[in-house]
């Protein structure tokens, strides 16, 4: 590790000295190890979820234990007048019967941990946990009246799943309503070969024992804090920021080590992926600490993030350019100062290797890879000044000055970016191009007849080979569906189900016959192997998959019905459950990922145009700042929500797999070429070189800028619902800014105006690459492309 990295936003929260909120010195983390467990969880969001669900569930556990052993609920008696075989069977089901006491507690605080990000406020998060029991309880009762009729109960789960989807219309509270209610019908008829309905009157105070405990987690030790929330990220933020500056620093040494030059993509991403996290708690109230206002702080984290990633970025260029070396020597001391947080140092390094550009003649870069580079070693040294400015400021106390709302541009689900949630739901209410996807529906209508038809095969093929364990073939088509939105991810998580579950079933085995019938350590067992699911849950779903099935090997081993040939027959079970959900989203009203990816590139090309065009017409005074750092960060999202729709893609194989190559590959450069227009075009405000900038180039400006915008709108109309791609044209602008540039005085010169015409030029480059991976024509293409940054 290089050290520390720290930028003006890592001050938050930190202490005031002589009434002015100041830097303090970073926090360097204890070890590598450490570090990087903070930059791999955002805000701690996977910890603390693990951690809430198995408190809640341990403490709910011990609470349903307690409250059957104060009243008997479910027990029988046992006398001593009782044969010996008989008080053996009875203690038995009185375990058994105790053991699903406690899973109905625990089903519902884990319920209560998902549901808590999804709450709109600390108000509507405690109610809706106390109301919990209403839609379970409801479900517990179907279950039980109707376990004596197979059809009929099966009937109703299926009618119960399908109106369970439908029920997401109505927000968070629909969605978890629905799952409560198939939670509670699933337990009733599970139990309504053991008990009758008359049990209803314990199962109800158990489900209120569960809620009341998960309320009181959620109190306690979970409580939700913005201003926490807020720190948190900060510490992340500044973790991954580490971690980006040392990832550079191994592609400055070896350029040819591949994995090195992902991983410094993906840190690029992720440094991203916090920055709009932060900005997203910025617009909560009371976030922030007295004294800061949050459009400060917000134009604070994203001077620094732009100035790290254009580090990196450049880096990596520089990298792949070769450099002499003194070159190579400056890049790294500047890049070194900025992992120790010397802002000195860094701005010193840059300032000579600002020099030597300066100073190197203009014969010695007449071919164009040495132009190329004195280009990029010259951004890379302003950024690097950047940072340094801002990372040797304190921060201000802008409460007087600074009265108006700020209002983040950000849209957090369950505590994260949104991934491919939202654009699939868009996707699904528009007519595609292809007969195929004709069909326009509401997302929860779509879901709701997949999941009907999905679970209606599962229960047809599930009990043709158990007809008591079918249920397991129920919960693999059903889980299917949950946090997948559109065909492909539903295939993965199908696919992730079966070889979580086969994973599970071994270890689910191993641990079975190690642990026995040890009741506490089997406890245990099940806090570890769910926590660390949860934890795990967003690198993939199979490690929760496999928690789930070690918890349901030890759950059997309780209930007395462990066998080997039981777990092998829940993979059974699961596989075809997971087949009959892949055939049915193919086949049935499919969301094609293709369709969700084309709504997903017509958004990032409007927010490309937004953003390009609004640094263009700032130069000419007619775009303020606020309006640009917010096109700033809706592209941001925007490209956030492609990568995420486009990740189903990778590696699939025919063209899915070359679209998802274009198509990310030009959308990762454009993001980076609108945003040096946007840094480019506050230079020339600010008056960097003084001068009249690019006014008297006014009206060519302004032409060049229409052309643009209108050739960028025509990726956006091409994939608008009912268009076809092919039909359309984008027809390249970078001659008409050439024309500008080339006219100039300071033609030979690396001046902010001449950088911002070339960063336009860049962007109609990347941008006509993107068209093309859109499937649009393509034309007036220069006859010699430049390189790309």
């Amino acid at each position: 590790m290089t050290g520390a990295v720290s930028t003006p936003w890592a001050s938050v929260g930190g202490r005031a000295r002589r009434g002015r909120p100041t830097p303090p010195g970073p926090r360097r983390p204890r070890s590598e190890w450490i570090d990087w467990f903070i930059a791999s969880d955002p805000g701690f969001n996977r910890l603390r979820m693990a951690l809430q669900v198995v408190v809640s569930i341990g403490a709910a556990l011990l609470a349903e234990r307690l409250f059957v052993d104060l009243t008997g609920a479910l027990q029988q008696p046992l006398t001593d007048a009782l044969p010996a075989t008989v008080a053996a069977q009875v203690a038995a089901g009185n375990h058994a019967m105790l053991v699903m006491s406690m899973m109905v507690g625990a089903m519902v605080c884990m319920m209560a941990t998902f549901a808590a990000p999804m709450a709109p406020s600390v108000g509507r998060l405690y109610l809706t946990i106390l109301l919990m029991p209403v839609p379970m309880i409801a479900g517990l009762a179907i279950g039980l009246a109707t376990g004596a009729h197979r059809a009929l109960a099966l009937a109703l789960l299926t009618a119960i799943l399908a109106g369970g989807a439908y029920l997401r219309r109505f927000g968070p509270w629909g969605f978890f309503g629905g799952q409560l209610l198939f939670m509670g019908d699933f337990m009733g008829f599970f139990l309504g070969s053991r008990v009758d309905f008359s049990t209803i009157k314990w199962l109800a105070p158990e489900v209120c024992v569960g809620a009341v405990v998960a309320a009181a987690a959620q109190l306690i030790l979970f409580h939700p804090s913005r201003r926490r929330t807020l720190r948190r990220l900060r510490r992340s933020f500044a973790s991954r920021a580490r971690a980006l500056v040392d990832t550079a620093l191994d592609v400055l040494d070896d350029p040819s080590d591949r994995r090195a030059q992902r991983r410094l993509a993906r840190r690029t991403v992720r440094l991203n992926e916090t920055a709009l996290m932060v900005d997203a708690a910025l617009g909560t109230p009371g976030a922030l600490p007295g004294g800061l206002t949050a459009r400060h702080l917000h134009q604070v984290v994203f001077d620094a993030e732009q100035a790290l990633s254009n580090m990196a970025r450049f880096t990596a260029t520089l990298a792949r350019l070769g450099l002499d070396r003194d070159d190579r020597a400056l890049v790294r001391m500047a890049l070194t100062a900025v992992g120790t947080h010397d802002a000195v140092g860094a701005r010193d390094a840059a300032a000579k290797l600002s020099d030597r550009l300066h100073d190197l003649p203009a014969a010695s870069t007449s071919d164009d890879v040495s132009r190329h580079r004195r280009v990029i070693l010259h951004r890379f040294a302003t950024s690097v000044t950047d940072w340094s400015q801002s990372a040797g400021e304190p921060l201000r106390d802008l409460a007087a000055d600074d009265d108006q709302e700020f209002t983040s541009s950000v849209q957090l689900v369950g505590g994260w970016l949104p991934g491919s949630t939202l654009v699939s739901a868009s996707a699904s209410n528009e007519r595609g191009p292809r007969r195929i996807d004709r069909v326009r529906l509401a997302p929860n209508v779509r879901v709701a007849i997949q999941i009907g038809v999905a679970v209606s095969g599962a229960i047809v093929l599930g009990s043709l080979l158990s007809e008591r364990r079918f249920y397991w073939a129920v919960i693999a088509a059903f889980v299917t569906f949950m946090g997948a939105n559109n065909a492909l991810e539903q295939v993965r998580k199908g696919l992730l189900r079966v070889f979580g579950t086969l994973v599970g079933v071994f270890i689910g085995s191993l641990l079975a016959h190690a642990i026995g019938h040890h009741t506490d350590l089997a406890i245990l067992t099940v806090l570890v192997a769910i926590g660390l699911g949860i934890y795990l849950l967003r690198i993939s779903y199979a490690f929760m998959v496999v928690g789930i099935t070690v918890m349901v090997s030890q759950m059997y081993v309780q209930l007395g019905e462990y066998s080997d040939f039981l777990l092998r027959l829940r993979l059974e079970e699961t596989a075809i459950g997971a087949a009959v959900a892949i055939v049915t989203v193919l086949v049935v009203f499919p969301l094609r990922s293709w369709q969700v990816v084309r709504v997903a590139a017509r958004a990032h090309a409007e927010a490309v145009r937004d953003l390009a065009d609004g640094a263009l017409r700032r130069v000419t005074g007619d775009c303020a700042d606020a309006e640009l750092r917010a096109a700033a960060r809706t592209l941001d999202g925007a490209h956030q929500t492609l990568v995420a729709a486009l990740r189903p893609l990778r590696g699939v194989p025919g063209p899915g797999s070359d679209v998802h190559r274009g198509l990310r590959s030009a959308a990762d450069a454009s993001v980076h070429r609108a945003r040096m227009m946007l840094r480019e075009s506050g230079r020339i405000v600010a008056g960097a070189t003084g001068g009249d900038g690019l006014r008297p180039d006014a009206e060519r400006l302004d032409a060049a800028r229409d052309r643009l915008s209108v050739s960028l709108q025509a990726i956006a109309d091409a994939l608008t619902e009912d268009h076809r791609a092919s039909d359309q044209v984008y027809t390249r602008s970078a001659s008409l800014f050439d024309v500008i540039a080339t006219g100039r005085a300071d033609a030979d010169q690396l001046t902010p105006e001449q950088l911002l015409l070339r960063d336009a030029r860049l962007l109609d480059e990347s941008m006509a690459a993107f068209a093309a991976a859109a499937d649009l024509q393509v034309r007036a293409l220069d006859a010699a492309a430049l390189n790309a940054e």
